[in-house]
């Protein structure tokens, strides 16, 4: 698959997060969660309330600001609810629902997102990767077809996050990579 069938359209004057930025979210975000100060399934995994077509649960990823309105997009990385295919989309926040809201609002909940403990080993995951991204130069393009292809439905234990980190590691985005990566906790 091309770069260009990943990487979804910008909303207009839109800003995204740099490789710099995104990791010092995700410094923020882990600190925050490990204080259980934040919940890193609240913060993010969320329903996504489509009025023409289907309802769906996906990952936020990332987030861009359009200056001239403040409004803010979440790029949500989901699956296809026909295919199951992997997809990134950029959405205004208006539309995308915490887990504790799409159950206060239209009584759904999410069964098959991961468990506190497992969206924060894959948080500290993004994050490594993230460190990498910063030291080696990646694209916004790259950073997104990493999102793109992560496989957050296969990962639903933290074992299962612990054995995915040397496989991660060994393909052919991070070859040359001499940077030490510590193991999950």
């Amino acid at each position: 698959m091309l770069a260009s069938d990943i990487v979804p359209a910008l909303p207009l004057d839109a800003v995204t997060e740099s490789n710099q930025v995104t990791l010092a979210r995700l410094n923020h975000d882990v600190a925050l969660i490990r204080e259980q100060t934040l919940s890193a399934a609240e913060l993010y995994r969320f329903y996504v309330k489509s009025e023409g077509g289907h309802s769906y649960w996906a990952y936020c990823v990332e987030s861009a600001c359009v200056d001239s309105s403040k409004e803010i997009f979440m790029l949500m990385r989901g699956n296809d609810v026909l295919t199951g295919a992997s997809f990134l989309k950029w959405l205004p926040m208006s539309v995308a629902f915490t887990r504790k809201h799409a159950y206060l609002l239209f009584k759904v909940i999410d069964t098959q997102g991961p468990s506190e403990d497992v969206m924060l080993e894959i948080l500290q995951l993004f994050r490594e990767v993230i460190e990498y991204a910063v030291v080696s130069g990646w694209s916004y393009e790259r950073r997104l077809e990493f999102y793109h292809s992560f496989p957050f439905d296969e990962l639903t234990t933290k074992e299962a996050v612990a054995a995915f980190r040397p496989v991660l590691f060994s393909c052919a985005a991070f070859k040359g990579c001499k940077y030490p990566y510590p193991e999950s906790e």
